[in-house]
C-alpha cells in the first residue's frame, strides 16, 4: 500500500540594510523557491527527495511535520535550526496523464512574494517543492502518533485548516496573541485542534498560551527599526519581553512533552560520490 517511485545618512543606512539582508526574511518560502537546486543541482535535491520520501514510507507514515532550513544557518536568529515548517501527508495524487498513484504531498502555509510579504497563502505541492527549498543538506521529521496522525489529517481534511489561517503574515508571529500567523503558527493551531478536537479558535489560543513554550527571538539592538523596512516583521506582535514566535524545535518539544510523538529524526543529503 505504502509503495513509493513516484521540495538603511549613509552608515545607518548600510547597517539596516545588513541587518536585513541576514534575517530570513521569507522563512515561509514560496512554492517556487530552488535553493536547493542552485546550490546542490537538481539530481542531488531528486535523490534527496527519495531519500525522504523512502524514509516516511519505511516507517509507514501517514502524516508527519516536516521542516526544512531555506536559509543558511549563520544568518538565522538563535535558537532557530529551521525555517519552514509544513505537513506531509501520505496519499493519492493524479498525474498528468491522468494515472493515479500514492506518494508524500506538502500542506504549507507561504509567505507571500516581496511587494506583499507581510501576507501568506496555503498550498499544496509535492516533497520536490519542499527539498528544493533547501539551504542546508538536511530535512527534519517529527512523526506523531498514530491516533494524532488521524486527527491531524482529519483537521486538513475540515473547513478548519483554512478557518485557522491569518493570511496577515508575520515572521515572528506570536502564537500567543494569535493576530497573525507563520508557517509554524499555523502548524501549531492544527496540532491543537487535532489533539483537542476544536476548531474553536478562541479556545485553541487558550490552550496554546496555557501548554505552549514559544521561541524567544533576539535581534539585537537594530531590532526597532523592522517593519519601517521590512513589511514582514511586525512590532505589535511583541510579547511584553520581546518577539517571540513558534519554531519547529518548540513544535517538537510540545507534542514530545505531552507523549505525542512517535519519533523525531533527520535527514541528511547523501554526500557526493567521491566526495
Amino acid at each position: 500500500m505504502f509503495s513509493l517511485r513516484k521540495a538603511l545618512p549613509s552608515l545607518m543606512a548600510f547597517a539596516v540594510a545588513a541587518w536585513i539582508g541576514t534575517l530570513p526574511v521569507h522563512a515561509g518560502g514560496s512554492a517556487d523557491d530552488r535553493t536547493g537546486v542552485a546550490k546542490f543541482g537538481d539530481a542531488a535535491i531528486r535523490n534527496f527527495v527519495l531519500k525522504v520520501n523512502d524514509a516516511l514510507d519505511r516507517r509507514r507514515v501517514a502524516v508527519a511535520i516536516v521542516a526544512r532550513t531555506g536559509r543558511p544557518r549563520a544568518e538565522l536568529p538563535r535558537g532557530v535550526r529551521y525555517t519552514h515548517v509544513a505537513f506531509t501527508v501520505f496519499e493519492a495524487v493524479r498525474d498528468a496523464d491522468g494515472s493515479v498513484f500514492h506518494t508524500y504531498t506538502v500542506y504549507n502555509l507561504y509567505q507571500s512574494p516581496p511587494k506583499h510579504d507581510d501576507q501568506s497563502y496555503l498550498k499544496q505541492d509535492l516533497m520536490y517543492d519542499f527539498v528544493s527549498g533547501i539551504a542546508e543538506p538536511e530535512i527534519a521529521v517529527c512523526i506523531p502518533g498514530a491516533a494524532l496522525q488521524r486527527r491531524i489529517l482529519a483537521v486538513i481534511r475540515s473547513p478548519a485548516y483554512r478557518g485557522l489561517w491569518h493570511p496577515a503574515y508575520n515572521l515572528f508571529a506570536n502564537p500567543w496573541i494569535d493576530r497573525y500567523d507563520n508557517c509554524v503558527t499555523h502548524a501549531l493551531k492544527i496540532c491543537v485542534a487535532a489533539i483537542y478536537q476544536t476548531d474553536d479558535s478562541s479556545r485553541i489560543r487558550d490552550d496554546i498560551r496555557a501548554y505552549f513554550q514559544p521561541t524567544p527571538i533576539r535581534l539585537g539592538p537594530l531590532r526597532s527599526f523592522g517593519t519601517v523596512f521590512m513589511k514582514a516583521v511586525r512590532r505589535d506582535d511583541e510579547d511584553s519581553s520581546g518577539y517571540q514566535t513558534a519554531t519547529f524545535e518548540s513544535l517538537q518539544a510540545f507534542l514530545s512533552g505531552n507523549g505525542l510523538v512517535d519519533e523525531s529524526f533527520e535527514i541528511s543529503m547523501d554526500a557526493p560520490a567521491g566526495g
